[in-house]
């Protein structure tokens, strides 16, 4: 008989096509619109874990639907005008609210599951990076499904006007959106929701970083959260009295109260390494991290090749490394003598397609990273630019620039007019020069491309 009324419930409700919504948001925003879930190393496609997070990130817009589908579910007893019959069965309450409940909690469920199962299916077939990073996003997703979907029903049981469903929907959307760009690290108005209140909301912020998942006191914080949540919504329907629907918002109350404490309260505490993405796979002196290992095939070939360039200079690097973090806007890439670091979070470097014009980067600065942060982008800057477009040029033995150079057409030919006096150096001199830039590289000491040029410029 349980089974039977299930069905019936699953047949008789909006739940199959609150779900369906479900997935046509989710696909059609996933594979409508360009953006770093679409494009490695961030590809929802490409990772468990990216998968896990790319689908919670969509719970900006899925679970406004799954509260808004609760309501309209909710008022079904009032707009038939069986609200009062009900109340008059002998049996309790909460068997027939864990039937309605279960059906639609469960379909939405579901829903989000297949999202997820979508990212994580495309991984496997792609041959892409697999780790147990994926198991608490997804399980507090699950729960944030069921939170919404319940809460939801709880408010159209309780308030059954035709504009409630609209209005908590709305409602849900809007605390998402100000929760997820208030909080946000690098937002205009970052701060104006302290980050414990803003991870109540249980979306993710846009992901951008493959080496790091949630922290414990995150998935533990959000967990309680909308377990309690979940629990208020699931008494506002099954409870008859008004006494008991005053008491239903307890749960939610103790469970916020517990929450708080818990929740990180910055965006380091809120994250957390992943050991299997950050292990390094090899090629001989190439190494990528796990997260990155489709890179190692294209990077090895180029990486090898630039340390037989590189080891014509005294105390050359002997190996190349990506980098197995996402640097800080304001961070300057790490450096060391025996190390080419790359970092593949770069667009500049991952766009880069040709064998030859990945050498042509990892010879840059004679193998040494940037001096400059994302902020510093001034005169010296692009000094350096002009430095690194020249070592990369003697290396090679190839004087022109990268094809996919970024730089504007009048800058192109400052360099190559730059290019131009460093090539009139006797050989000896240059060869000195550039072992003097290497230096600087390394100590981030002195203007680069004044080394090269003895201020001639």
């Amino acid at each position: 008989m349980n089974t039977r009324i299930l069905r019936i419930e699953l047949r008789r409700t909006i739940a199959p096509w609150a779900a369906l919504a479900i997935l046509v948001v989710a696909f059609g925003f996933l594979y409508s619109f360009s953006g770093p879930w679409t494009r490695l190393p961030l590809a929802w496609d490409e990772h468990w874990g990216l998968a896990a997070q790319w689908s919670r990130f969509l719970l900006v817009f899925l679970w406004p639907i799954a509260i808004g589908a609760g309501a309209i579910q909710g008022m079904r007893d009032s707009r038939s005008g069986t609200a009062e019959l009900m109340t008059t069965m002998p049996r309790p309450g909460w068997h027939r609210a864990a039937k309605l409940a279960g059906a639609l909690g469960g379909l939405l469920v579901l829903g989000y599951l297949l999202v997820f199962a979508a990212g994580a299916v495309q991984t496997v077939f792609n041959g892409g990076f697999f780790t147990f990073g994926w198991l608490p996003i997804v399980v507090v997703g699950v729960l944030a499904m069921l939170a919404g979907a319940w809460i939801g029903l709880g408010i159209g049981r309780l308030l059954p006007h035709p504009l409630t469903a609209p209005a908590v929907a709305v409602a849900a959307l809007v605390t998402m959106l100000v929760f997820q760009i208030g909080g946000s690290e690098g937002s205009v108005i970052f701060g104006a929701v302290p980050l414990r209140v803003a991870l109540l909301a249980p979306a993710m912020d846009v992901v951008n970083d493959p080496f790091t998942t949630t922290s414990g006191r995150m998935d533990l914080g959000q967990g309680v959260w909308l377990a309690g949540l979940a629990a208020t919504g699931f008494l506002l329907l099954a409870v008859r009295s008004t006494r008991a629907k005053a008491l239903a918002v307890v749960p939610a109350l103790v469970a916020v109260a517990i929450a708080l404490p818990v929740l990180p309260n910055s965006t380091a505490e809120a994250k957390a390494v992943d050991p299997r993405a950050t292990a390094m796979l090899c090629d001989g002196p190439v190494c990528v991290p796990g997260a990155m290992g489709y890179e190692l095939p294209r990077l090895a070939g180029p990486g090898k090749e630039a340390l037989r360039l590189l080891g014509t200079l005294p105390d050359a690097p002997v190996k190349v490394a990506v980098q197995d973090r996402r640097l800080d806007y304001d961070e300057v890439p790490p450096r060391a003598a025996d190390t080419v670091s790359v970092d593949l979070l770069d667009w500049s470097v991952r766009s880069l397609l040709q064998p030859d014009d990945v050498t042509w980067a990892l010879v840059a600065g004679a193998g040494t990273p940037t001096c400059y942060t994302l902020r510093g982008v001034d005169k010296s800057f692009m000094d350096e630019v002009a430095a690194r477009a020249i070592t990369s040029s003697w290396f090679l033995g190839e004087w022109k620039l990268s094809e996919r150079s970024w730089l504007s057409d009048a800058t192109k030919n400052e360099v190559v007019q730059k290019q131009d006096i460093f090539r009139a150096l006797p050989a000896d001199v240059q060869r000195e020069r550039i072992i003097a830039v290497r230096q600087a590289g390394l100590t981030c000491q002195g203007n680069q491309l004044d080394i090269l040029l003895g201020g001639a410029r």
